[in-house]
């Protein structure tokens, strides 16, 4: 998703380089297009980009808000629907294109996940799956968010990163490129995460390896 939204930009510059509006303002995801333009300088290699939805996964890291402080928040707009894809989906699918090795020359695909929905509709099904109705979500500022997570570890050039990417989300500035088919959607929906994966991990009942 992310990935494929730097190369509209990119492309779209007049003189056929990046444009200096957009670079360093998509925080971790330029490293993303720095790395897929490696890849395919090398030549002779059949390379297969999955260019991936946001993760499922990170909501998890508003448990310890949800038990703490009885709420979910974050940086990204509450009505704002974006693609969300569970990291298993992301795995199967690699697999299978490993196995099939059908991929010519240089190629994307983008990984849509099962729908859209929006981080206040997300913050809904999560209450439903760990029983606590009276869960909301808050949008909080750029500057309470990139103070969390530095408080977590994040180095202050790391956090201001993530605000980038944050904000890039927000402008509509990072989205999905591809319409949404049944090529580029994933089985798991986000009623199964929670199911599966956050309310175990919510309730302390996840199995281990």
């Amino acid at each position: 998703m992310f990935q494929r939204a730097w190369d509209q930009y990119f492309d779209e510059s007049p003189t056929g380089s990046p444009s200096t509006r957009w670079i360093g303002f998509t925080g971790p995801v330029s490293g993303l297009h720095s790395s897929e333009q490696r890849l395919n300088a090398i030549s002779d290699l059949n390379v297969l980009h999955l260019r991936a939805a946001y993760f499922m996964e990170n909501n998890l890291a508003a448990i310890d808000m949800i038990r703490g402080m009885g709420m979910f928040g974050h940086a990204l707009l509450p009505d704002l629907k974006l693609p969300m894809i569970a990291t298993r989906d992301v795995g199967d699918y690699a697999a299978q294109r490993l196995l099939d090795l059908d991929f010519p020359g240089k190629q994307t695909r983008e990984l849509l996940g099962a729908r859209d929905l929006s981080m206040a509709e997300a913050t809904a099904v999560i209450a439903r799956g760990i029983g606590k109705p009276d869960l909301r979500y808050e949008q909080f500022t750029y500057d309470q968010v990139r103070q969390a997570l530095t408080q977590t570890g994040f180095s202050p050039k790391k956090a201001t990163a993530y605000i980038e990417m944050f904000e890039a989300i927000n402008a509509g500035l990072l989205a999905a490129q591809e319409p949404r088919s049944p090529q580029n959607s994933t089985p798991t929906s986000f009623e199964e995460f929670v199911q599966d994966v956050f309310a175990p991990a919510y309730h302390g009942t996840a199995a281990t390896a």
